[in-house]
């Protein structure tokens, strides 16, 4: 069995680099979210605002959109409403749709249309903040906050499960006029029939990418040595956040602030959401 986010992974690895992808789709990601990392196991931990921590987000940008195809290892075959095909199975003939075969076992076709962009405006700010709740033993090394997410206004995700796998879309009335291309399938398709299939989504408002920040280790270590542990409650009151570690997060963020590579995630869906259903 095909390893469905580790090809889903693979697929938007060489576009979208360290960017984190939500998994699964329909997970609710926001900038300013805080995220817990427990050995690889990431669990969501509130928000910034519940930490009072100041977190202001810039205006949607928009991001275009983005298609992969497992590198043209998918077959794809247009059926007219009205028309026979021998090769549809689970299709009428007064139904348009469109089918899709796997060359190859790790595949993936991947769809994201009408993307944005947005994240945090003031990034040394939000150092300088992460430094005094770590100061004041509110903060620790195992905690994430979520900087910048793409949003997507429709999406379509389909991984093949094994060798030979294939799907059969029925479109809408609004998708299948004029040349038809990938991206038309995001959002504006639907699930008739299916085999061989380790995950499929087809749907609407979708956040698949963010980017999170943690302290660095390098930087906590530094700290730890110069000042000895952190315990909850320092720096209320007789020990004030020392002015070169609030310099540092505003002189270098980078110097305070990393992002990690995302974890595989502990388990896996195998199936669509009950939406995707024809």
């Amino acid at each position: 069995m095909v390893e469905a986010f580790a090809v889903y992974r693979d697929a938007l690895r060489e576009a979208w680099g360290d960017w984190w992808l939500t998994w699964p789709l329909l997970q609710d990601v926001a900038v300013g979210d805080v995220l817990h990392d427990a050995r690889g196991s990431v669990r969501t931990a509130g928000t910034l605002g519940d930490r009072r921590i100041t977190c202001e987000e810039t205006a949607p940008a928009a991001r275009g959109s983005f298609v992969y195809d497992a590198g043209g290892g998918v077959d794809l075959r247009f059926k007219a409403s009205g028309a026979t095909d021998p090769l549809f199975s689970a299709l009428v003939d007064a139904d348009a749709g469109v089918l899709l075969r796997f060359a190859r076992e790790r595949a993936a076709l991947v769809a994201y249309r009408g993307m944005t962009g947005s994240g945090v405006t003031d990034t040394r700010a939000l150092a300088r903040a992460l430094v005094r709740r770590y100061w004041e033993g509110r903060w620790d090394a195992e905690l994430l906050a979520v900087t910048e997410v793409v949003r997507a206004e429709a999406a379509a995700v389909l991984v093949a499960a094994g060798a030979g796998a294939a799907v059969e879309l029925r479109l809408t009335t609004s998708a299948g006029v004029g040349p038809l291309s990938l991206l038309d399938l995001a959002g504006a398709a639907r699930i008739a029939g299916s085999r061989h299939l380790g995950f499929q989504w087809i749907g609407a408002s979708v956040t698949p990418l963010h980017r999170v920040v943690r302290l660095r280790t390098t930087w906590l270590g530094g700290v730890r040595e110069e000042y000895g542990p952190v315990q909850p409650g320092r720096g209320l009151d007789a020990e004030p956040v020392p002015p070169l570690l609030l310099e540092q997060a505003g002189d270098d963020t980078a110097a305070v602030l990393e992002s990690p590579p995302q974890p595989l995630p502990a388990a896996e869906p195998t199936t669509a959401p009950a939406q995707d259903a024809p």
